[in-house]
């Protein structure tokens, strides 16, 4: 039985989160021993996990004071390390972000894979882009997998050497349980004609929700509820006060009602990797608008299961009431079972040691 190693934050609410869960819960435990280590052994997606999965913590040092702080990491990191160095067949940093993630599945094993769940060329300049991935040392990890064609072909010009070991591998869908959990009740009324529904993290550097509060605000008849926590609530709070035709609905463990009696599933960001909530609008036949034109390794957004719309306010809000008057998108059917399984097979050659 081969040792598996996947590496992560925690455990809380959010599409890297559950896509993780998604993963895990795939995987075949009479081939391989998983072991999931978390900076924070934390999160409602806790409860959902695999029991056959061993979750250890790796807690770092938060201390105000900075070399106390890096003595208490650098000699937790170094035991952990004496113990653990190339100790499994096969280790994942799934938290692109996350250092000790980084640090820890690369040394666990030679057979690692680096998991990048954005654009980071939207995120950094061309300098900071480099310094971030120089300092998780890209071109030292065996395999790398993207969840969009977009984000590894960007990340190439900067990377070169990373072409022939880098491959997109997208999220699996649970597309049973998601259709299964939509047919919750929920306590909220649909009561205009047209209803759009946001889910994700409340943060306006990349997902500007601000955009999509500021259109929908100004379409009649038109209603947005927004689903999801973050950092920029208050900031979304205070701007909806006088604003009648948008709720800001919180945190919900269950969006997948919300995504089902929606009339749109809708995303303004500036930047993303592939987002979860596409794949979860297409499995409830939910149109998706927005300004990003993704595709991953089975699915492109455009024309097939959402409209594509500019990122400037006033051409974004023409643009929706045209979409509104014209919609005639016919959603297509999407195997997913197929897809998973394509999925996890791609990542279980890498497991073995294969391409």
């Amino acid at each position: 039985m081969k040792k598996v190693l996947f590496c992560a934050y925690n455990l809380d609410v959010g599409g890297i989160e559950n896509a993780l869960i998604n993963l895990l819960n795939n995987f075949n435990y009479d081939k391989y021993d998983v072991t999931l280590i978390l900076e924070k052994k934390e999160g409602i997606f806790l409860n959902r996990l695999n029991k056959k999965v061993k979750v250890e913590e790796y807690k770092v040092s938060e201390s105000k004071n900075i070399l106390l702080r890096k003595f208490k990491n650098l000699g937790k990191r170094i035991i952990w390390l004496i113990k653990n160095y190339h100790k499994y067949d096969f280790s994942c940093c799934y938290a692109t972000y996350s250092l000790p993630c980084n640090v820890l599945s690369k040394y666990a094993s030679k057979n690692n894979l680096f998991y990048i769940h954005s654009n980071y060329s939207f995120i950094y300049d061309s300098e900071n882009l480099k310094k971030f991935f120089d300092e998780r040392k890209i071109e030292k990890y065996k395999n790398i997998a993207f969840v969009s064609n977009e984000s590894r072909e960007d990340l190439i010009k900067y990377y070169p050497s990373i072409k022939q070991n880098s491959y997109v591998i997208n999220n699996l869908v649970n597309y049973e349980k998601i259709e299964e959990m939509s047919n919750e009740k929920i306590e909220e009324e649909k009561i205009s004609d047209l209803l759009f529904v946001f889910v994700g993290r409340l943060e306006e550097h990349s997902k500007k929700i601000s955009r999509m509060i500021s259109v929908i605000s100004k379409i009649e008849n038109a209603a947005l509820w927004i689903i999801g926590d973050g950092k920029d609530r208050k900031k979304y709070e205070n701007m909806i006060k006088n604003i009648s035709n948008v709720k800001l609905l919180g945190l919900r463990e269950n969006p997948y009602p919300y995504i089902k009696c929606a009339d749109y599933v809708i995303l303004t960001s500036d930047y993303e990797g592939f987002p979860v909530v596409y794949n979860e609008a297409i499995v409830l036949n939910t149109p998706i608008i927005t300004t990003l034109n993704l595709s991953d390794d089975y699915i492109s957004i455009k024309d097939r299961f959402g409209y594509i719309v500019s990122k400037d306010e006033n051409a974004m809000l023409s643009e929706i009431k045209n979409i509104i008057k014209y919609h005639n998108l016919k959603m297509e059917k999407v195997d997913f079972k197929k897809i998973n399984s394509s999925r996890i097979e791609k990542i279980e050659s890498l497991i073995e040691g294969g391409k």
